[in-house]
C-alpha cells in the first residue's frame, strides 16, 4: 500500500490575486511557481506567473528564478483578503553608499527583525513589512485569509500596545 501526501498549500500574499490566477489555470495553461535562487535576497519569496504568454512558455521573470511547480488546482493556493496593521515605529536612516538611496541604520535592521519575530511570535503569523519614507517609519503586517474575519488579530495589537506603553 503506498502512502499519498496531501500538496503543500502555497500562501500568496498579494491580495486580490486569486482573480488572476483563476484565469491563468483557465487561460493560460495553469500557474507556473519561480523558486528564488538568488543568495543576496535569500529572503524572497516565490514569484508566480501564467504557465503560458503567446502560447509559448513563459519566459523566467528574473535571472535570479528557477523554474518550480506547475499548478492547475486553484485549491492549491491560499489567498490574503488583506493585510492588517500590527506595529507602526520610527526608524533612523542612512544614505546608501552611491549616495542615490536612503538605508536602514545598522540599529534600526536590527529592531526591525526584533519586532517582526515579537509580531510572529504573538500573531503565530509571518509578518511582512515595508517602510513608509515619508514618515520615517516601518510598517509591520501580517495577512488576513479570505475566510476570516478582518478584526481577526484586534486583541494582538490590543495586546502590543499596552505593552510598549509600560515601557
Amino acid at each position: 500500500m503506498t502512502e499519498t501526501t496531501k500538496p503543500e498549500i502555497i500562501e500568496v500574499t498579494v491580495p486580490g490575486s486569486r482573480e488572476k490566477f483563476e484565469t491563468w489555470i483557465k487561460e493560460r495553461g495553469g500557474v507556473r511557481v519561480w523558486d528564488n535562487i538568488n543568495l543576496s535576497d535569500w529572503r524572497a519569496g516565490p514569484i508566480f506567473t501564467p504557465a503560458q504568454t503567446d502560447g509559448k512558455p513563459t519566459d523566467p521573470p528574473h535571472w535570479g528564478r528557477r523554474q518550480g511547480e506547475l499548478i492547475t488546482d486553484i485549491a492549491r493556493f491560499r489567498f490574503v483578503k488583506t493585510m492588517k496593521e500590527i506595529r507602526r515605529f520610527r526608524v533612523a536612516v542612512r544614505m546608501g553608499s552611491q549616495g542615490f538611496s536612503l538605508k536602514c541604520t545598522d540599529a534600526s535592521s536590527d529592531k526591525v527583525i526584533r519586532e517582526c519575530t515579537r509580531v510572529q511570535e504573538l500573531t503565530v503569523r509571518s509578518p511582512c513589512y515595508y517602510f513608509h519614507y515619508e514618515t520615517q517609519e516601518c510598517v509591520i503586517e501580517v495577512p488576513v485569509f479570505d475566510g476570516e474575519a478582518d478584526t481577526l488579530f484586534d486583541d494582538k495589537i490590543a495586546q502590543l500596545a499596552l505593552k510598549y506603553k509600560k515601557k
